[in-house]
């Protein structure tokens, strides 16, 4: 009989990875992590880490009587792929699972698909869990097992506050997305610290995903995730398919599994432009420059002046958020043609002014929202979901079906091929779970969901094949919609509309920072003070200065971007707390980046408007003790200053001060030269 897998965390010591843990069977038999196959998944017997039920019985007792093939592993660039299929002789149902792995990280990944190959509706399968693992290893006390987790980004000061739950017998914890987008209640990464080590887990699914952590007997913890609800036939051919896992493995230090976590996010997973991974970019949004509001208001002549005044200062990109359109913000989603009476001549002169200038431009959509009375509402109206009996106000268009993907792929088309037209923005201001629900019969519930999210997938694929130059970013209504599948598409992901409060955006990238490389987080820019410089410069940074202002500061600005353009590389390697989490106006707060290939990183400190400490105590992680630092600060008044430390001092502990209350600072340190 098939089991579910075990995961037992045990001290190992692998050669090039130091300590890290293996996956035990309930035989006994155990695989490492980072070598989980098909092949460990024997018809007689061997250990699987998802769970589903079709026919009413469960995929334990189902699975080891089914037709069972393992292709022949495809390995590239360290990373090993392997695909094992089982076949229901009896009704034609095919049930995948791939499965990857890596040479360079404890981590492994897999999903599952599930298709019909039969002449006739499957039975029903329901309760897919993309993962059901259970973990050994009780903390033992209290809190046998520790689980972090992350609020999502609905827009208020708590957007992604980390928190640090214990999980027992008489305390089961869930987690959901909420309404259908991602990362609006919780955002999909967790970690769990167990005796015996870390594990970091990622939820890769845009939708409705769930996940439960129950401790029956407190000596072990049971994992489930996958979409919330799933019970449904398959009609001949179809084909859909479960979230995609990602589970890494630690041993030693709670945090450095973060950082091992954020590395191979940014080695493995997140988009490429040009096949290259991006260094985090600097770029205006032009409805920021008026507070966020700016929409209607914009036209080809003040975009042009924006675009113009923002040339000198190094920016990569120049986008028009909504109200470009007919119908203009919000009502007009729905039309895809740019207002005459703000765009004579259509975008083609704007992008051609950004090119002109050296910089790509590009403009916000909003695919997935249709507004009744638009185009696509009078002219589509068999392409639109509904959430309820009857008109609306609002609909869904229904990215499940290819010709929809193909319609608007080429609008985007149409647009990219402006000379300079590089830069696609995509919003979500809707919560499509509604309209999933409402559309599937009772024998077909998560099916409208599952294609949906696979056709969106596939469209935003569709665009990153056909440029793969451009620069994607992704929005829904902020930060609701942040996982590991949009990760892999989109460049940059708008941590939150709440925008342009210091300390709200210190703690939501300190929030971020645990899981994300710094580079796909955009944080929103519209003041020329050091301190709320420093409090968005952990990200993709948008500007909203109104750089064509008569009195705008011009060399006060392109100073702080250059020093921004100086650091930014640090951003993408390892992240570590300096100081916990907090909002609080009277605390400090901090974080540390780190190179380890570079031997170099940076501190980014704050001292908050009513903090009466003059220093905090603050330990660095990842430098090398018998190496000696120069760390360098960077004052307002353009004076660098420097000191010498060894790593050894650093790791066991060092004084900064900021001597006046709303205060930053932004120490750079680098291995000195002999």
């Amino acid at each position: 009989m098939l089991r579910h897998l075990t995961i037992y965390l045990v001290l190992a010591v692998l050669a090039f990875l130091g300590s890290t843990p293996d996956l035990v069977a309930d035989d006994g038999s155990s695989v490492w992590v980072n070598e989980l196959t098909p092949e460990g998944a024997a018809a007689d017997g061997g250990a699987l880490p998802f769970s589903f039920t079709y026919g009413g019985k469960p995929s334990a007792e189902l699975l080891s009587s089914w037709r069972r093939q393992a292709a022949e592993p495809v390995v590239a660039g360290g990373v090993t792929r392997r695909t094992a299929t089982w076949d229901d002789p009896a009704t034609g149902l095919r049930v995948t699972w791939q499965v990857v792995r890596y040479a360079d990280y404890p981590a492994a990944e897999w999903l599952l698909w599930f298709e019909n190959r039969g002449d006739s509706d499957t039975q029903i399968v329901e309760k897919v869990q993309a993962m059901d693992v259970v973990f050994r290893g009780s903390l033992g006390g209290p809190t046998p097992f520790r689980l972090y987790r992350t609020k999502g980004g609905p827009a208020n000061p708590a957007d992604f506050e980390p928190y640090v739950v214990g999980v027992d017998r008489d305390h089961p914890k869930s987690a959901t997305a909420g309404q259908g987008r991602s990362s609006h209640l919780n955002l999909p990464f967790f970690k769990l610290d167990t005796a015996r080590g870390t594990v970091v887990i990622a939820v890769g699914w845009s939708g409705m995903w769930k996940a439960d952590f129950t401790c029956p007997e407190n000596r072990q913890l049971r994992v489930t995730a996958g979409l919330e609800k799933t019970h449904f036939r398959l009609h001949p051919g179809e084909k859909v398919r479960s979230p995609r896992m990602l589970v890494l493995t630690w041993c030693g230090d709670t945090w450095e599994a973060n950082a091992r976590f954020r590395r191979l996010l940014y080695d493995h997973y997140a988009a490429r432009r040009s096949g290259q991974a991006p260094l985090p970019m600097l770029f205006c949004n032009t409805c920021f420059t008026r507070g966020g509001g700016w929409l209607n208001e914009c036209n080809a002549q003040n975009q042009i002046s924006l675009i113009n005044a923002y040339a000198p200062l190094g920016l990569a990109a120049v986008l028009t958020d909504a109200g470009w359109f007919e119908g203009g913000w919000p009502a007009g989603a729905g039309n895809w043609t740019p207002r005459k009476d703000a765009y004579p001549d259509g975008m083609g002169p704007v992008a051609a002014a950004a090119k002109a200038k050296g910089m790509i431009y590009g403009l916000w959509f909003e695919p997935e929202r249709v507004v009744a009375g638009t185009w696509l509402h009078k002219n589509r109206p068999e392409w639109l979901l509904r959430a309820r009996p009857g008109d609306q106000q609002t609909y869904l268009l229904n990215f499940g079906l290819a010709e929809v993907r193909q319609y608007f792929f080429e609008i985007v088309k149409g647009f990219m091929d402006l000379p300079g037209f590089r830069f696609y923005r995509q919003d979500f201001n809707m919560d499509p779970l509604p309209y999933w629900r409402f559309t599937d019969p009772n024998d077909r519930q998560g099916i409208t969901e599952m294609k949906y999210i696979e056709g969106l997938y596939a469209y935003w694929d569709m665009i990153a094949q056909a440029w793969p130059d451009s620069v994607r970013e992704e929005c829904a209504s902020g930060g609701n919609r942040i996982d590991l599948e949009t990760v892999m598409r989109m460049h940059l992901h708008q941590k939150t509309d709440y925008w342009f409060r210091d300390e709200v955006d210190q703690a939501s990238l300190w929030g971020l920072s645990q899981y994300l490389p710094n580079n796909v987080v955009v944080a929103h820019l519209n003041r020329l003070d050091e301190y709320s410089f420093h409090s968005t410069l952990a990200s993709s940074l948008c500007l909203g200065w109104i750089a064509d202002a008569p009195d705008f500061d011009v060399k006060g600005g392109r100073a702080l971007l250059d020093r921004y353009l100086a650091v930014r590389h640090l951003l993408v390697g390892e992240w570590y707390p300096l100081l916990p989490y907090s909002r609080g106006m009277n605390d400090w707060t901090g974080s540390q980046f780190h190179r380890p290939d570079l031997d170099e990183g940076m501190l980014l400190v704050f001292r908050r408007p009513e903090s009466p400490y003059r220093t905090a105590d603050v330990a660095l992680r990842g430098v090398r003790p018998d190496h000696t630092y120069e760390m360098e600060c960077f004052g307002m008044d353009g004076v660098r200053r420097k000191v010498r430390a060894m790593g050894r001092d650093l790791l066991s502990g060092t004084v900064l001060t900021l001597p006046k209350q709303h205060q930053s600072d932004l120490i750079v340190y680098r291995r000195a030269a002999h």
